[in-house]
């Protein structure tokens, strides 16, 4: 069979499309993590104290709206509760995260948040947010030592490298949040009102 020019290139172009088509999906999509990888980095997410810090504001503004207006606090509920879920919350921030660490660092650094020393560091986080008092953190000499070596690891200054990114990533998720919990506002609102 003779092929004329323009039909081998478009054979050719028509082969690459295919050949190429799952990797641009992929690029689409960001980068493919392994699952092992994905937990790693939720993982990271839950010892940091991420999720407490999203959420328990939100949760302390609704269990003041429920003693002085009580229906609007369990609309509110309704809308906001889905977008404040452990679960949800870790799997909006498990890619990010695996993006910005190696497995292995997201699993060095929840070490490091659940050890004594960045435990007591997220345990005030969540002190301040529920009571809006901490009282300061006082290392013993060894603590200090241990920080001051962890410090110096490659784990510690991808953390510090990837903090700007972190916070930005924060802002931008409770950008979004705004936008689907205004959509589910209004969901609800209908669906309030069909009842």
């Amino acid at each position: 069979m003779f092929l004329t020019f323009n039909r081998k290139w478009m054979v050719f172009i028509t082969l690459m499309v295919g050949l190429l088509l799952p990797h641009l999906a992929t690029a689409e999509n960001g980068n493919e993590f392994s699952t092992a990888h994905l937990e790693a980095a939720e993982h990271l997410v839950y010892a940091m104290g991420m999720y407490e810090s999203l959420t328990i504001p939100t949760r302390k503004v609704l269990q003041q709206m429920r003693t002085s207006d009580p229906a609007t606090a369990d609309l509110m509920a309704a809308v906001v509760e889905p977008f404040i879920d452990k679960e949800y919350i870790g799997h909006e921030f498990r890619e990010f995260m695996a993006s910005q660490f190696d497995m292995e660092t997201c699993r060095q650094l929840s070490e490091h948040w659940e050890g004594p020393i960045g435990r007591r560091f997220v345990d005030t986080q969540v002190q301040l947010l529920t009571t809006g008092k901490a009282r300061p953190l006082k290392f013993t000499q060894t603590e200090e030592a241990i920080a001051k070596r962890f410090e110096k690891t490659p784990a510690f200054l991808a953390f510090a490298r990837a903090m700007p990114a972190i916070e930005a990533r924060l802002a931008a998720f409770g950008k979004e949040i705004e936008v689907k919990m205004a959509a589910r506002m209004k969901e609800e609102l209908v669906r309030r009102k069909e009842n």
